[in-house]
């Protein structure tokens, strides 16, 4: 009822809805269908940042094993709009998790094995998979604050779904001991801690880019990238990287707001441009290179990938506030990457500290000595974009691990 109110004030939740709505529609059409020799894997992610670790898990699946069949649910549309693989057979938003509707559900898609991702475990989605005898698997399992609070309506929520997970995959073991000690170590045998896929996923989207389009970093021009920048991070950095490109005329940036609205770029595009600062928000990956403003908005999702090889330095947002986003992308293109205090859940942005891939900073005024220490010199910033691109290199070929553990018993 909350979320139907919800969708009254947001398009975002509104589109989430009426998806909803269609669900039953493309699984009766799709699932119609003769499969009794498949092996029928229905992954589900929340939104499009979990699904992007997944999806080297499901393009090896489908290598390894062609005679199956993959299902791919989400929560929201930012996973759902934006997601396009030829590997993925059949795309649905997660029905309402309501008793009657997930029976129905499983009784119509037969699935052999249930992978969730991270922490999005839906709870009669849940137990009627687990009442009809289906194997649950979650992977980029993280640890929970509430798991040490014995009083918690959520610990005590959850305890029980952990503890029923046929298998827990971890990245890093710091967090399978958490899940240990949560659920039990007689439990533990079903827990394993194999690494992070998203290492594998951002290989693989570098593999398919021109190599014509990948410079050595010391060849790029002077331009700082600000991705998936939340509020707070916009009002840690902006006035201090407006007096920063006042003084320094040859430099740009692209700017990535977390979420693309039309306020939000209003605002940061009334901002530059009083200040006589060139800027424009942009609509199409084609217009890009064909635009000379200093300053790049960009209102798409999904291109970061392609601009990360563009660049010199990354700001990446979410360090004051929810947790900093995905520092992989920028790693792969060789970027070094600068974000807030809010890092220390994340064992690839703590790696990146200690390889000095990176560094966190606390204050705007932190981000310009970083600025000024490396955008112009190149040995420098060769030694920082190295030791990202190492980094990546020495945690691929969890996929592969991970499909392994999903396909046995």
């Amino acid at each position: 009822m909350i979320t139907l109110f919800l969708s009254i004030f947001n398009s975002k939740i509104r589109r989430g809805i009426k998806g909803r709505f269609q669900t039953k529609n493309i699984l009766i059409k799709y699932f119609n269908q003769e499969f009794s020799n498949k092996v029928i894997y229905w992954f589900h992610a929340s939104s499009y940042g979990e699904y992007l670790q997944i999806e080297p898990i499901i393009n090896i699946l489908k290598e390894k094993k062609v005679n199956s069949v993959v299902l791919l649910s989400f929560f929201s549309p930012s996973g759902y709009d934006n997601v396009n693989n030829k590997n993925v057979d059949c795309k649905v938003y997660m029905p309402f998790d309501f008793y009657w509707t997930m029976q129905n559900t499983l009784k119509l898609v037969k699935p052999n094995k249930i992978i969730f991702a991270t922490t999005d475990l839906w709870y009669n989605f849940f137990w009627s998979s687990i009442n009809r005898n289906i194997d649950t698997i979650l992977i980029g399992a993280k640890s929970k604050s509430y798991f040490n609070k014995n009083f918690s309506i959520l610990n005590y929520v959850y305890k029980p779904i952990y503890k029923s997970i046929t298998k827990i995959i971890t990245i890093n073991d710091n967090d399978r001991l958490q899940i240990e000690k949560f659920i039990g170590k007689n439990k533990s045998k079903r827990i394993f801690t194999l690494g992070n896929p998203r290492f594998d996923q951002v290989i693989e989207v570098s593999k398919k880019l021109n190599n014509d389009k990948k410079k050595p970093i010391q060849e790029r021009d002077d331009i700082i990238m600000f991705a998936s920048m939340h509020s707070e991070d916009r009002n840690i950095v902006l006035s201090k990287m407006i007096k920063y490109m006042g003084s320094h005329k040859k430099n740009q940036i692209i700017w990535v707001p977390h979420e693309p609205n039309d306020q939000e770029n209003k605002y940061i595009e009334s901002m530059f441009n009083r200040n006589d600062i060139s800027v424009r928000v942009i609509n199409s990956i084609q217009s890009f290179d064909n635009d000379d403003s200093r300053v790049k908005i960009i209102n798409l999702v999904g291109v970061l990938s392609k601009l990360y090889w563009k660049v010199k330095l990354a700001y990446i947002g979410g360090g004051f506030s929810t947790g900093v986003h995905n520092l992989m992308e920028p790693s792969v293109a060789g970027v070094p990457t600068v974000f807030g205090p809010n890092y220390h859940d994340f064992r690839e942005a703590v790696d990146i500290i200690n390889n000095k891939a990176g560094f966190c900073v606390k204050n705007g005024l932190d981000l310009i000595k970083i600025i000024d220490k490396y955008i112009d010199d190149n040995q420098e910033l060769g030694i920082a974009s190295n030791a990202a691109i190492q980094l990546v290199k020495n945690n691929a070929g969890s996929a592969n691990n991970i499909v392994d553990e999903i396909k046995s018993d």
